[in-house]
C-alpha cells in the first residue's frame, strides 16, 4: 500500500531535517524538539511516525541494508560460485557503489549518528546472512560457524571501510575504480594485490 503523499513530505522533511542538524552539531546533542522545528511539524507528528530519534535513524539503516540486500541477492545468482561470472560480481558491485554514491549523505548520517563501529556491525550481521545463504546455495562449505564468522567479520569491515572512506572523501574515484579496488582485495587478496 502507497503512503499519502501528505505523509511522504513529513516523513521527507523529518529526513531532511536530521540530515541538516547533524551538519550543525552531534547526534546526542539533537533533541525531538529540534527535529520537529526543523522539519516545521509539531512534535506530535513526529511521535506519530518514531518513537524516538534512535527509531528515526534505525529507519535510515533498514532502508540501505535492505536496498543493498536486494541488489546483491538480485545480482548474484546461479547454480555455484563457478557459474557466476567475474564481470557479474564487478557489475554488482559497481551498482552498489553507485547506490552508496546516491545515498551518501543518508549513509554518513547513519554512521555519524550511531557511529562506524555500530553501523558495521548492524551491516555485518545482514551480510552475514547473505554470505552464509548463498554458500548454503552454492554447496560451498566454509569449514566450521567460527570460520565463518571470522571470515565474514572480515570481508564485512573491510568493505565497510573502504565504503566510508569513500564516501567521506566525496566520492573522489569513479565507482568503477573502487569496484576494483574491492575485486582486488577481496578476490586476489590484499598482499597478492601488493605483490608480496
Amino acid at each position: 500500500m502507497k503512503k499519502d503523499l501528505r505523509v511522504q513530505k513529513t516523513l521527507q522533511s523529518i529526513d531532511d531535517a536530521i540530515i541538516r542538524l547533524l551538519k550543525e552539531k552531534p547526534f546526542e546533542n539533537i533533541t525531538i524538539k529540534d527535529i520537529s522545528d526543523e522539519a516545521m511539524i509539531n512534535r506530535g507528528t513526529f511521535y506519530s511516525h518514531y518513537s524516538d530519534k534512535y527509531e528515526l535513524i534505525e529507519s535510515f539503516q533498514v532502508a540501505l541494508v535492505s536496498d543493498i540486500e536486494e541488489l546483491l541477492y538480485g545480482n548474484i545468482v546461479g547454480e555455484s560460485f563457478s557459474e557466476i561470472a567475474e564481470s557479474q560480481v564487478k557489475e554488482t558491485i559497481v551498482k552498489v557503489f553507485e547506490y552508496l554514491e546516491e545515498n551518501r549523505i543518508r549513509v554518513l548520517t547513519v554512521a555519524n549518528s550511531v557511529g562506524t563501529t555500530e553501523f558495521a556491525k548492524y551491516f555485518s550481521r545482514h551480510m552475514y546472512n547473505f554470505y552464509k545463504v548463498k554458500s548454503e546455495e552454492f554447496g560451498v562449505d566454509l569449514n566450521s560457524e567460527g570460520f565463518t564468522d571470522y571470515l565474514i567479520t572480515y570481508v564485512t569491515n573491510a568493505h565497510m571501510g573502504i565504503f566510508l572512506k569513500w564516501l567521506k572523501n566525496d566520492c573522489q574515484e569513479s565507482t568503477e575504480e573502487m569496484a576494483g579496488l574491492i575485486e582486488t582485495f577481496t578476490i586476489n587478496g590484499v598482499f597478492k594485490a601488493i605483490d608480496i
